[in-house]
């Protein structure tokens, strides 16, 4: 099913008119989207702080984290059930949250490899970063709870897809992040 959403949400994308002025000012997932833009915004520290950790030790970065990933699907399915969220929603959510921004992450490393003048030097400070992911991962739920009856709506990928136009023309961002960003909000509905 979420390749199916991700196709939705894709074509929707692709088919927008090509006036951004067209973008509808009453998106009620705009909150929802940001939130998820402001939790790929980590990414970039993330991999910057495994970056330079691992070239201190001489070894590859590692991206994937299976127990604290664990953890945080752990910890958000309760707080979930608290909001009367499904399981397999939450979970679904943020199994696409933590590969977008991984996603982010195998493509800055990538650059870093082919380019390593743009590579980080300093350590970034994962302990600034982790509250940040907490928060938003809390609000994120909170909107799932608010935004239920878009979320599972039949056109819960075309409202999605306006939303996240909505930030494709602000122009912030670069490709990377972009696609990253449909990948996490292709993991939001739920049918």
């Amino acid at each position: 099913m979420r390749r199916v959403g991700l196709t939705l949400l894709a074509a929707a994308l692709l088919m927008w008119p090509a006036s951004a002025g067209a973008v509808p000012s009453d998106r009620p997932l705009d909150r929802l989207v940001a939130l998820v833009v402001e939790r790929l915004d980590t990414a970039d520290a993330v991999a910057a702080a495994k970056w330079v950790a691992a070239g201190e030790l001489g070894i590859e970065p590692a991206i994937d984290d299976p127990a604290r990933e664990a953890e945080v699907y752990d910890a958000m399915a309760r707080l979930g059930a608290a909001r009367d969220l499904p399981e397999d929603w939450v979970r679904q959510v943020f199994f696409g949250q933590i590969e977008a921004n991984k996603t982010v992450q195998r493509g800055l490393m990538l650059r870093w490899r082919f380019d390593p003048a743009a590579a980080p030097t300093a350590p970034a400070g994962l302990a600034s970063v982790r509250p940040i992911i907490d928060r938003v991962n809390v609000e994120v739920l909170d909107q799932l709870a608010l935004r239920r009856a878009e979320l599972t709506a039949p056109d819960c990928a075309e409202r999605l897809a306006r939303s996240v136009f909505g930030v494709f023309t602000t122009g912030r961002g670069d490709a990377l992040h972009h696609a990253a960003l449909v990948r996490a909000a292709v993991s939001l509905c739920r049918s």
